[in-house]
C-alpha cells in the first residue's frame, strides 16, 4: 500500500466531511436549539416535581397549665427543615379544629390530652389523637408519612427503655442504675430526633445519581446532541460509496483500513462538536450562574476523545447496515429516539416502567450520557473508559463485517 495514497485518502474524506459540514451546519443549530429547548424542558419539570402546597396543622392543646409547654414543644417541631417543608402549624380548639378538617381549611389536625405530659413523665402510653380528610392530596399524604416516620422512631426509643426495664425486673446485673440507663437512652432519642435531617442528608438517595438535576440534563443533552450530530456522517456513506470502496482496494485500503479512516474523521467531528458545546455552556453559565465551577480544561480531551470515538463507532456501524443512505439515517434517527427515552435522557430511569428500564439498561446511550457526566463534572473511572472503548471497537468491528458482506455481494 502507499503512503501516500493512505494520506491523501484521509484528506479527500476530511474534504468530504467538511463540505457536508457546512451545508448541514444551519440544521444542527436547530437541531441543537431542540433538543436544548426539550431539555429546558424536562429540568424544568423535574426540578418542580416535588413542588406542592404546604398542610396546615391545627394544634388542638389542652386547657390546663401543661399548655404552655406543650405548645413550645410542637414549635420546636415544627422548626425542624424535614417538618417546616411541608407543614404550617396552627393552634385551634377541638370545634374548630374539626370544623377546618370538613370544609379544608386545615388538612390536618393533632390533639393533645389535659394530662399528656403527666402521663409520659408517670410511664403513661396516652395516644396523641390525629385526625385526617377522608380524600387526602399529595401534600396532606406526604405529612402523614411524616407522622408514620416520627411514629416509628418514637417506638424505637421506647423498644430501649422497656428492654432496660424488663433486664431489671428479671434481675440481670447492670453498670449503672436503672434510673440512669433510662435517662440515657431518652437523651440518645432526643438527640437522634432532633438531629435526624442529617441523617437523611447523609444517607439520601436520588434518581439522578451524584449528579445534581442541572448537571443530569446538560449531560443528556450533550450526548442526545452528539447521537443526533450522527446525521451529518451520512455523506461518507453516499450511494456511490460502495464502487468508490472498490476502486480504492485496489490500491491497498480494504474493509477494516477504510472503515478506519471514517472513524477517524467522525471522531474528530464529534471532538469538535463536544467543545463547541462545552463553550457554549461555559457562556451560559458566566451568564446565569447556573453551572458553578464549570471550565474547559485540556485535561477534558482525553475523555472527549473517547467517547466520540464509541460513537463514532456506532454510526459506522448504522451507516454500514444497509446500501440506502437514506434508510440507514431513518434508522440512526429512530435508534436515537428511542435511546433517549428508555435510557434516562428524558427523565430518570428511576420513573419509567420496569420493562423500559431493563432496556434502557443496555443501550449503550445510558453509558454514553453517564461519560458525559462523568468528564464534565467529576473524573470517569477506567471501567467507563474502558466501556466506552470497548463499545466503539464492538460497534466499529460489526461495521467492518457489513462493510465486507456488501463487498461480496
Amino acid at each position: 500500500m502507499n503512503k501516500n495514497y493512505l494520506l491523501q485518502y484521509i484528506r479527500i474524506e476530511y474534504k468530504r466531511m467538511l463540505a457536508s459540514f457546512g451545508h448541514m451546519l444551519l440544521s444542527i443549530m436547530i437541531m441543537a436549539i431542540i433538543i436544548g429547548i426539550g431539555m429546558t424542558g424536562a429540568f424544568y419539570v423535574m426540578s418542580h416535581l416535588t413542588d406542592y402546597e404546604k398542610v396546615t396543622v391545627a394544634m388542638v392543646l389542652p386547657s390546663s397549665e401543661e399548655a404552655g409547654t406543650l405548645k413550645a414543644l410542637s414549635s420546636l417541631i415544627q422548626m425542624q427543615e424535614s417538618v417546616s417543608d411541608i407543614a404550617d402549624f396552627t393552634y385551634l380548639s377541638m370545634d374548630e379544629a374539626s370544623k377546618g378538617i370538613r370544609d379544608g381549611s386545615v388538612q390536618a389536625a393533632i390533639i393533645l390530652g389535659d394530662t399528656f405530659i403527666n402521663d409520659i413523665m408517670t410511664g403513661i402510653n396516652t395516644p396523641a389523637i390525629v385526625l385526617l380528610p377522608e380524600d387526602t392530596k399529595l401534600n396532606t399524604q406526604v405529612f402523614h408519612e411524616e407522622v408514620r416516620d416520627g411514629i416509628s422512631l418514637i417506638r424505637t426509643g421506647e423498644s430501649g427503655i422497656y428492654a432496660v426495664t424488663d433486664a431489671w425486673i428479671h434481675g440481670y446485673s447492670m453498670v449503672i442504675s436503672r434510673s440512669d440507663m433510662e435517662n440515657l437512652l431518652t437523651d440518645l432519642f432526643t438527640r437522634n430526633a432532633l438531629d435526624r435531617n442529617s441523617v437523611i442528608a447523609d444517607t439520601s438517595v436520588s434518581a439522578f445519581g451524584e449528579d445534581t438535576i442541572m448537571q443530569y440534563y446538560i449531560a443528556s443533552g450533550f450526548a442526545v446532541i452528539l447521537l443526533f450530530a450522527g446525521l451529518l456522517f451520512g455523506n461518507l456513506y453516499a450511494g456511490n460509496d460502495l464502487v468508490v470502496r472498490k476502486k480504492i482496494r485496489v490500491n491497498g485500503i480494504g474493509v477494516v483500513l477504510s472503515g478506519f479512516v471514517r472513524i477517524l474523521v467522525m471522531t474528530t467531528f464529534l471532538l469538535f462538536i463536544s467543545i463547541i458545546m462545552i463553550c457554549m455552556i461555559m457562556i451560559y453559565s458566566g451568564v446565569t450562574g447556573a453551572v458553578t465551577d464549570f471550565y474547559f480544561e485540556i485535561a477534558l480531551i482525553p475523555g472527549l476523545l473517547i467517547l466520540s470515538f464509541s460513537l463514532a463507532g456506532f454510526f459506522h456501524f448504522i451507516y454500514s447496515l444497509s446500501d440506502i443512505e437514506a434508510q440507514n439515517a431513518m434508522i440512526l434517527i429512530l435508534m436515537a429516539i428511542f435511546m433517549a427515552f428508555s435510557s434516562g435522557c428524558i427523565f430518570p430511569m428511576a420513573f419509567l416502567p420496569d420493562v423500559f428500564q431493563k432496556i434502557g439498561g443496555i443501550m449503550p446511550m445510558r453509558l454514553w450520557r453517564t461519560g458525559v457526566s462523568l468528564i464534565l463534572f467529576s473524573y470517569p473511572d477506567i471501567k467507563v473508559i474502558l466501556s466506552l472503548l470497548g463499545t466503539g471497537l464492538l460497534f466499529a468491528a460489526g461495521g467492518v463485517v457489513c462493510q465486507n458482506r456488501k463487498m461480496h455481494t
